[in-house]
């Protein structure tokens, strides 16, 4: 009885080894030291104690080979081998390993069902991981691909901060507003008094824009942190009606009423869920647990205000819990939701409380939110083109237009740059300078992943390599620049760490990684963690080039003030001389791509899948 005991849970060790090999990336050399300890322990109790030979042991020989092998090479075919003996020994001992009964009970046929079926989901989950091969081999450079960049060629701080100070002398430039539009044209202006032509791609979709929004309780205003974008409006009286506390999606208490509901922030969200690490620079970098918390909040914790529309609730406040006011005040978020039709609000933790407390007593509310609706609104994106001695073979420079502070989005001043400076020198491929829409109107724009999607889309011919086709060998992906880090402290005080904010740089291969790693090698202060794509999340207008197989480095910090809409644009928390040093970096990759061969960059790896690596 021991005995049979005894391989009923080796079968489910077995399997259990065999899945965390399989889903947690960067833990493979701790899971294969111990699965080694523990088949040597197997061996040991099967030959030493049990007193038997069978032939499984080669299987856990074989396994024991393959994990040694892998910890000396890192080899990732080594490892996969490795589990997959792990999947056929636990197979072998849950299905086969017991003594022939001549009677078969139920509780016989409910365990093999479920060793079958435990079987099945790790075999299904190691081909995945074989599919995607989260381990890659890291590539050496030649000490001879480092540039320099002529500082005294290219734009100083101060050129870089006034060109900022006319970006956010524009406001708030959310898709096909008028700040947006006038920021279009400036840059267009910009780029065409540098001699280039401009190609444009015009679209329409229908906008939304906040006016005004408040809260009345009891002839008392309540500070509203922010609207919710694209939820709806009212006119200049709002809409009255008793308060209903409840659970976002159970809204059908509060028909003909507004509803109160409460979104509690994730302070430790598992980051390894939607991040893989590659590398990092210095080492000790790595993925902070709350890093980009309010949006992954979200996304992850739907208002589900289309269910509050058809159980014909008037409107919604949403109350922030577990977060600083100060951290929430004038957020845009979400910022990929499509139009509902019913007015929603935020407000603060502490102003949440007295919204509660008047919910529960059933008192009466004046939700106001006056919001412009503009049809068939127009907004745009275009490029421009630096011609290469190779007009076959292309480097796309991305990012997007829209955004609402000093560093969503500056990627477009920071590109301005690098034209003037590339231009001096007739590259050797054709750079390609794509300034996108949509970023902030995902619904309209999203395509494939991101709006960079439906830009790519209608022009085929710049990047898939087709007949008479461009091909697209590499993308840089240029964002969020100069941002410093602020953070809520342990108590509750959101306030500047000191740091500058984590450099989150995405790269599409170990080829671009290296790239990257090359190009800040002499930077002072930088900060970087290295990402793959991961579980189908790459955050930024990185992600379609890397989906279209394009090889990327996707430069995305993510502060947490990232979409703050307020008044001075977060200009206090940007720094002109650090946006300086990272697109001296950024130019320095783009040459080192341009110098390298073709069939060095490779393509994109694709996505890893399961629980990524975050240190």
């Amino acid at each position: 009885m021991l005995e049979n005991l005894y391989r009923r849970l080796s079968a489910v060790l077995l399997l259990i080894l065999a899945l965390c090999a399989t889903v947690f990336i960067g833990k493979e050399t701790v899971i294969s030291i111990v699965t080694v300890i523990l088949l040597l322990a197997e061996l040991g109790i099967s030959i030493l104690i049990l007193k038997k030979r069978e032939k499984l042991h080669v299987v856990f020989i074989s396994a024991m080979v393959a994990e040694g092998l892998f910890l000396l090479t890192r080899e990732f075919w080594l490892l996969a081998l490795s589990i997959l003996l792990l999947i056929v020994a636990g197979i072998w001992r849950g299905l086969f390993g017991h003594k022939v009964r001549s009677r078969v009970t139920p509780l016989i046929v409910v365990r093999k069902v479920l060793i079958s079926i435990a079987a099945l989901i790790v075999t299904a989950l190691w081909g995945i991981g074989i599919y995607a091969k989260p381990i890659t081999t890291p590539v050496a450079l030649p000490t001879d691909a480092a540039v320099t960049i002529d500082e005294r060629k290219m734009d100083s701080a101060a050129v870089m901060l006034k060109d900022i100070e006319v970006m956010n002398s524009f406001g708030s430039r959310t898709t096909g507003s008028e700040g947006h539009n006038q920021f279009i044209s400036w840059l267009e202006q910009q780029v065409t008094d540098m001699g280039l032509k401009v190609y444009r791609d015009h679209y329409t979709f229908d906008r939304w824009e906040e006016k005004s929004s408040s809260l009345m309780i009891d002839q008392q205003s309540i500070h509203v942190s922010s609207a919710f974008p694209y939820s709806g409006e009212t006119d200049e009286n709002g809409v009255t009606g008793d308060l209903v506390y409840t659970k976002r999606g159970e809204y059908d208490q509060a028909s003909g009423k507004i509803a109160v509901i409460e979104i509690e922030n994730f302070r430790n969200f598992p980051s390894g869920i939607v991040m893989n690490m590659r590398d990092s620079s210095p080492m000790e970098s790595q993925i902070a647990s709350n890093e980009g918390d309010l949006v992954l909040t979200t996304a992850l914790k739907e208002a589900k205000l289309e269910q509050a529309k058809e159980m014909g609730v008037k409107a919604v406040v949403v109350v922030w819990k577990g977060v600083s006011d100060d951290k929430v005040e004038k957020q845009y978020v979400p910022f990929t939701t499509a139009y509902v039709g019913i007015p929603a609000i935020w407000v603060n933790e502490t102003e949440g409380k007295k919204v509660i407390n008047a919910a529960q007593k059933h008192k009466e509310g004046t939700v106001i939110l006056e919001a412009e609706i503009q049809k068939n609104a127009p907004t745009e994106s275009f490029y421009v083109k630096i011609d290469g001695k190779n007009k076959d073979e292309a480097i796309i420079i991305n990012t997007h237009t829209d955004g609402i502070n000093v560093v969503e989005e500056n990627g477009a001043v920071g590109m301005l740059s690098m034209i003037r400076y590339l231009q001096q020198e007739q590259p050797e491929r054709t750079m390609i300078f794509t300034f996108v829409t949509g970023h902030f109107r995902l619904p309209d724009f999203k395509g494939t992943s991101q709006a960079t999607s439906t830009w790519m889309e209608g022009h085929r011919e710049l990047w898939d390599g087709k007949k008479g086709h461009m091909k697209a060998v590499a993308g840089i992906t240029v964002e969020h620049l100069g941002s410093m880090e602020w953070k809520d402290d342990d108590t509750g005080h959101y306030r500047p760490t000191g740091k500058i904010s984590t450099e989150y740089t995405y790269a599409g291969n170990e080829m671009m990684a290296s790239i990257w790693l090359k190009a800040i090698e002499k930077s002072d202060g930088t900060r970087t963690v290295l990402l793959r794509g991961h579980n189908k999340f790459e955050f930024g207008e990185s992600q379609p080039l890397f989906e279209a197989g394009i090889p990327v480095i996707g430069f995305i910090p993510m502060p947490d003030y990232l979409l703050v809409d307020s008044e001075d644009r977060e200009m206090g928390k940007f720094d002109a001389k650090l946006m300086n040093t990272q697109i001296i970096s950024l130019l320095k990759a783009v040459k080192i791509v341009d110098g390298t061969e073709t069939t060095k960059l490779g393509k994109s790896d694709g996505y890893s899948f399961f629980y990524g690596r975050t240190k």
